[in-house]
């Protein structure tokens, strides 16, 4: 199973802190990641399959 390496964004888009969690598909990868964007504080998140950007999102109010 692939893990992916989820970063959590500070509002200069900075990693501030970063999870590695295990995903079947990039599909379930970028639900999870919307998911603990919401929970999180964080106004952004990446996920990346090793040097592969997988997926980008930013919370609506934190956009530019």
């Amino acid at each position: 199973m692939p893990r992916y390496r989820y970063c959590f964004l500070d509002c200069a888009d900075h990693v501030a802190e970063f999870q590695l969690i295990e995903c079947d598909t990039d599909g379930q990868a970028k639900t999870r990641a919307d998911r603990l964007l919401a929970a999180y504080a964080y106004p952004g998140i990446e996920v990346w399959d090793h040097g592969r950007r997988v997926y980008c999102a930013r919370k609506a109010d934190a956009q530019r």
